[in-house]
């Protein structure tokens, strides 16, 4: 018996096996418009200068959740060492429906000079830094118990922001 036999049954079972990655598909699923208060500045730990924003409410608007976000529901913990922005949670209210947990997992600030970083963290500036000039991304889950709104408990979402004249902006689309 030879012993490429065994050999090559391998190979054809490894072929099989592979999959062909496809590109991320997403669809729009709204714009969330999010009124901060200034930072509380926590100062300078262990894991870098930790500032605390508090979300004292906002908007969203999409083709198929539309609503407000309830004041003072929640919060950022930016991290400027690492420029991450961890665990932001609000709670949105849509039209006609029960609050929806929004829960920002983690998010990604790169600001490409240090003399630009406290410009962009100015929440409250009215004249922001302009959106191209730094990367801000977040990725969402979210969490119901309305059935009208059960489809986002398994949605993964991803966001592009900009921040500015008293808050952040983001347009959230969904994974799919």
């Amino acid at each position: 018996m030879s012993g490429g036999n065994g050999r090559d049954a391998i190979l054809q079972e490894r072929h099989i096996v592979e999959v062909k990655l496809s590109d991320l598909q997403s669809e729009f699923l709204f714009d969330l418009s999010l009124t901060l208060q200034a930072p509380l500045d926590i100062g300078l730990g262990p894991e870098g200068h930790r500032l605390i924003v508090m979300t004292s409410g906002g908007r969203f608007q999409g083709p198929q959740l539309s609503g407000t976000v309830l004041p003072l529901t929640g919060a950022g913990w930016p991290r400027i060492r690492e420029w991450n922005l961890r665990s932001r949670r609000a709670s949105l209210l849509p039209d006609h429906r029960r609050p929806v947990d929004i829960c920002n997992l983690g998010g990604r600030l790169v600001v490409p000079s240090p003399e630009l970083l406290p410009a962009v963290l100015d929440v409250m500036r009215d004249d922001p830094v302009d959106p191209s000039s730094y990367y801000l991304k977040t990725h969402m889950t979210f969490e119901t118990s309305d059935a009208s709104t059960a489809w986002l408990n398994g949605v993964l979402a991803v966001g592009v922001g900009r921040i500015g004249h008293g808050g952040a902006e983001y347009r959230v689309h969904r994974v799919l």
